[in-house]
C-alpha cells in the first residue's frame, strides 16, 4: 500500500513538474517571440523617415506581415501549451490574441498613421 501511494505520488509530483516545466517553457517563449518583434520593430522604424506622417502601402505591407508574424507566433505558443496555462488562457483563441495585441499601447500610438492589417 505505501509502494502504491508512494508511486502514485511520485507520479502526481512528476504531472506538476510537467505541467509548471510547460508554463515556463511558455513564458521564456513569450519571452523570446517579444524580443524578436521589438528587434523588427525598431529595425522597422529606424528605416523610416522621421518627417513621414503616413506608411507608403509597401510600408504598411511590411508592417502588418509583422505584426501577423507576430501573432501568429503568440497564438502558436498558447496553443502548444493550452494545457499548462491557467483557465482563463485555455480558451484563448487567435482573435483574442489579436485583440490584445491591437489595443496595446504601442498599436494605439500608431493609429495616427491610419494602419489597416487584417488579420
Amino acid at each position: 500500500m505505501k509502494k502504491i501511494l508512494l508511486t502514485l505520488w511520485v507520479l502526481g509530483c512528476a504531472g506538476s513538474n510537467t505541467a509548471f516545466a510547460s508554463v515556463e517553457q511558455y513564458v521564456a517563449a513569450v519571452d523570446q517571440i517579444s524580443e524578436q518583434y521589438k528587434q523588427d520593430s525598431r529595425n522597422f522604424f529606424s528605416s523610416l523617415n522621421a518627417q513621414q506622417a503616413s506608411f507608403t502601402p509597401q510600408q504598411q505591407s511590411q508592417y502588418c506581415a509583422m505584426v501577423g508574424r507576430y501573432i501568429d507566433r503568440l497564438y502558436q505558443a498558447a496553443d502548444q501549451n493550452r494545457q499548462s496555462l491557467d483557465r482563463q488562457f485555455r480558451q484563448m483563441t487567435k482573435q483574442d490574441v489579436i485583440n490584445q495585441v491591437m489595443s496595446s499601447k504601442e498599436m494605439l500610438i500608431l493609429k495616427k498613421y491610419n494602419i489597416q492589417c487584417n488579420f
